[in-house]
């Protein structure tokens, strides 16, 4: 004889009651999502009022992982469900364990899921953004991500962090560097590496960003056996990083996929890399003393010293505006999204592309508008 067959998952049986009037319970057995039946059962002061705590309380439930989370976990219990199912880089899961650890349990952690709304959440990142408006950005991310997983698995019904408004900031105009700012600048580091042997390395890095227009890590990647002095073209294949696995190392891929590119390089970058590839041992262009990639921190160290207080609002990335500003120019927006390594021009003409100000010259369509037409009366009409 068959036995009775097993409740659907996500289903509950029957309910009886039990207890006083002013103490009733109810209680039911309800199928969990790792396939486990268990007796559930809530408490009111009457047998409608114990319904109602128990159905409130099954709607609630489910399991992620074997573990139970329901709309009544904390933030922080949802934080430690969400960091292991993370597939980006260890880079990455680093940066969103930080924004988890330092800004999101400190100041929600203890919300139980059911208490995030959107008002709230906004309400918290406002909060952050006051005092530090990237990490509240990136924060954003982190939260709704970990949102999005609650949803995915019925715990809550819809993501609150989707909805949230962030307080609009001023947007920063983009300004690149001038070519006559550039020689400039060029001059000045060309003096501070004069001063002291040793130097000469931030000034060939200075001249193959703006040769290429790369991003600081993927420059100190650069190995000579990336580079084709016969075509005269540098494969990008990989980028310096550090995280908490692999310490500070040259990764094998750069940042994104539309990352992956072959510059074609301009006379003076080859001559540069065939010089240094003369005097530098190993196969990186830009290594440490000992030969190994160059920790990122100790490169923005050595720039701020060559720049001074003179060129002090110079970074790396303001050779990536020039770069980008001056093929845009002459080229185009998505050739020089091509060169810097963007997925598309948007991010290109929205952070790296000075405006340019300037209409086109467009005097001798408008001198059409001039044209009058003579109307001659006759005398006689």
């Amino acid at each position: 004889m068959r036995g009775r067959a097993p409740l659907p998952i996500g289903t509950s049986g029957q309910v009886s009651y039990s207890g006083p009037k002013g103490k009733v319970v109810a209680l039911t057995r309800f199928r969990d999502f790792d396939g486990q039946t268990r007796r559930v059962s809530a408490q009111g002061q009457s047998r409608a009022a114990a319904d109602a705590a128990l159905k409130e309380k099954l709607k609630s439930r489910t399991h992620l992982g074997g573990l139970e989370l329901t709309r009544d976990s904390t933030i922080a219990e949802l934080s430690a469900r969400w960091l292991p199912t993370l597939t980006q880089s260890q880079a990455t899961q680093d940066a969103y364990r930080q924004k988890v650890v330092r800004y999101i349990i400190p100041g929600m952690g203890a919300w139980r899921l059911w208490e995030a709304t959107t008002g709230r959440c906004e309400a918290f990142l406002r909060s952050l953004q006051a005092t530090a408006p990237a990490m509240a950005s990136q924060s954003r991310v982190v939260l709704s991500l970990m949102m999005g997983l609650a949803v995915r698995y019925d715990i809550i019904e819809m993501n609150p962090v989707r909805e949230v408004m962030m307080q609009a900031g001023e947007r920063k105009q983009v300004s690149a560097l001038t070519v006559e700012e550039v020689q400039a600048l060029r001059i000045h580091i060309a003096q501070w590496a004069d001063e002291k042997a040793g130097r000469a390395a931030t000034l060939d890095a200075m001249d193959l960003f703006l040769a290429t227009g790369l991003r600081p890590g993927e420059l100190l990647a650069l190995q000579f056996s990336d580079v084709d002095f016969r075509a005269g073209t540098l494969t990008i294949s990989g980028t310096v990083k550090r995280d908490s696995v692999n310490g500070l190392h040259r990764q094998k891929f750069p940042k994104s996929e539309s990352g992956k590119r072959v510059l074609t390089l301009p006379l003076f970058g080859v001559e540069l890399i065939r010089r240094r590839k003369a005097s530098v041992k190993g196969d990186l262009i830009f290594p440490n003393r000992n030969g190994d990639p160059m920790e990122p921190a100790n490169f923005r160290r050595l720039w701020r010293e060559a720049r001074g207080d003179v060129w002090e609002a110079v970074k790396p990335s303001s050779f990536r505006k020039a770069v980008a500003t001056l093929i845009e120019r002459e080229s185009g927006s998505l050739i020089a999204s091509k060169q810097l390594g963007h997925s598309s021009d948007a991010i290109t003409k929205k952070h790296y592309i000075e405006r340019d100000r300037n209409a086109p010259d467009s005097s001798l369509i408008l001198e059409k508008l001039n044209q009058r037409v003579i109307v001659v009366h006759d005398p006689a009409v």
